[in-house]
């Protein structure tokens, strides 16, 4: 729901209609300025105030504990199970800001499913699962190590990942480079008098550095055939060979296979040219690319 990220989805993919949301939520000062006496009371108004849908209300301006055990969960504890009504749908979702995440997430799945114990459910596959008109999302220290931490202490508590959603917090926005998922646009090939030759990285200092070489396509694996010994292998240490060995790079599904060193099948080849010399070649609308990002039943597929 970032303004500059809808602007550029409409400006450069052609989207119709606004590409992402956000949903009422407090922040700090809409909960304190009504102070410390009264923070129970500015809770209430959140739940007044929008009565229906989505509600996310921070609950860690004092004591996020107590306002789950004490406020949450008993003082607006009805207004909270009766979101969910008749024809009437809503979810409060509790956000804690402060301490360590996998700490307090914990903790705080632990009192409301105390205090809401009733409605509180087992999956199929053991865990404990808060009812529908509530949830936890945790935004402060989210980042992508910080998420299994937290996933896998709620695991390990015997709580569903389903109790939690996260948010972008700081660590999201500002941690996220082209090294968080190893994604890098190199080149590998260039051409020098009129012969190929191929380019590529390999720092001693990181294998995970180490860039594809040469001429490539992306190809079924059921598609491509291929000995063992071409399978690529990186180097090990100093005295290895830069760029590695073999130059078939399985995907860790086994699915597709990155032939490099122009060894490929361009026929084969399931990339797409889309920008040459200046000129886009092709224009996809967002609405295209999220329709083949998507999986069945997929937040986009539901129209």
């Amino acid at each position: 729901d970032t303004v500059a990220a809808l602007l550029c989805c409409r400006r450069y993919y052609h989207a119709t209609k606004a590409a992402g949301h956000s949903i009422p939520a407090s922040e700090h000062s809409t909960i304190t300025s009504w102070g410390v006496e009264h923070e129970v009371d500015a809770m209430k108004n959140m739940l007044l105030q929008y009565p229906s849908g989505l509600v996310a209300c921070v609950s860690d301006s004092f004591d996020v504990f107590k306002a789950c055990r004490e406020y949450w969960g008993d003082e607006l504890k009805e207004l909270i199970k009766g979101r969910i009504s008749g024809d009437s749908w809503g979810r409060l979702v509790v956000r804690p800001d402060s301490g360590d995440p996998t700490e307090t997430c914990v903790q705080i799945v632990t009192i409301l499913c105390q205090q809401f114990q009733e409605d509180v459910i087992t999956t199929k596959t053991g865990h404990r699962l808060l009812p529908p008109y509530i949830r936890v999302i945790q935004g402060d220290g989210v980042d992508y190590e910080s998420v299994p931490k937290i996933l896998g202490a709620l695991k390990d508590a015997g709580f569903a990942a389903d109790n939690m959603v996260f948010g972008s917090g700081g660590a999201l926005l500002q941690k996220l480079n082209r090294d968080t998922f190893k994604c890098a646009f190199k080149c590998s090939e260039i051409t020098v008098n009129g012969q190929a030759r191929e380019v590529f990285k390999d720092p001693i200092t990181d294998k995970g550095k180490a860039s594809k070489k040469g001429r490539l396509t992306v190809q079924r694996a059921e598609e491509t055939q291929g000995r063992e010994e071409d399978r690529y292998k990186p180097r090990q240490d100093e005295n290895g060979i830069a760029g590695g060995e073999g130059f078939l790079h399985y995907s860790a599904d086994g699915k597709f296979v990155t032939v490099a060193s122009g060894q490929g099948d361009p026929s084969k080849d399931l990339l797409v040219e889309v920008f040459r010399d200046g000129v886009l070649l092709k224009d996809w609308t967002l609405q295209e690319i999220r329709a083949r990002a998507d999986i069945a039943n997929g937040p986009f597929s539901q129209g």
